[in-house]
């Protein structure tokens, strides 16, 4: 299978789950739908730079800006996740995240970047970053995914709905691919982010027929 092919899918259903998301803030205007929006946003332009790199090459500018972004889309992720145990702590989260995130990204339109890494079929992840760069990743990838993961396992043990089980273990696919490739294995980035990105979908699918029929069940009730 084109090696293309898998950003390329990643970044439509990334597109789609973006477009349910807005449907939802618009009907709620939940702080929490409004950074996952954002979130899948992001790594819709992500995983379309990824397919853009894949049949045209990597420029030095879209570079710049994707890899600021695959970094960060994970951390805009986990906000919501925060959001939906207290408000206040989602705020200054996410105050962190755009800080860090600002800062990487200034640092990355200044730093040097080395094209010689920009090679046809070769995955290049971070590698043609300089460290200066790339010591912000793991700032936002790191706790990100803990809190996707951890705040998933709760939200299950809590209510019991099983579905928070696949955003859980969508996560550690997408963070799994993403720290093999930052240390060196990045054969299977593009696979575990759609394959991620699916399960993720799969659990957030299930949850909008969850909260639709206990909406419609209250309703029937007044």
């Amino acid at each position: 299978m084109d090696r293309w092919l898998f950003p390329l899918l990643a970044s439509l259903l990334s597109a789609i789950f973006a477009y349910f998301l807005g449907q939802q803030y618009r009907e709620r205007k939940k702080p929490h739908q409004l950074t996952w929006l954002v979130s899948f946003l992001v790594f819709s332009f992500a995983a379309f730079a990824e397919f853009y790199s894949e049949v045209w090459g990597w420029n030095a500018g879209l570079y710049r800006f994707y890899y600021v972004a695959a970094a960060s889309l994970v951390a805009f992720m986990a906000a919501g996740t925060v959001y939906l145990f207290s408000r206040r702590a989602g705020h200054l989260f996410v105050g962190a995240v755009v800080l860090v995130t600002l800062v990487m990204l200034y640092r990355s339109l200044t730093a040097p970047i080395n094209v010689g890494a920009f090679v046809p079929g070769v995955t290049v992840a971070g590698k043609a970053m300089p460290n200066s760069v790339r010591i912000f990743s793991p700032l936002l990838t790191v706790p990100s995914s803990l809190i996707l993961i951890f705040g998933a396992i709760i939200s299950w043990a809590k209510a019991g709905a099983w579905y928070n089980l696949l955003i859980a273990a969508g996560t550690l696919i997408i963070a799994g691919s993403g720290s093999a490739a930052r240390f060196g294995v990045p054969r299977f980035l593009y696979l575990g982010e759609m394959l991620g990105l699916a399960v993720i979908f799969a659990g957030f699918m299930k949850s909008r027929e969850v909260i639709r029929a206990r909406d419609g069940a209250r309703q029937g009730k007044a």
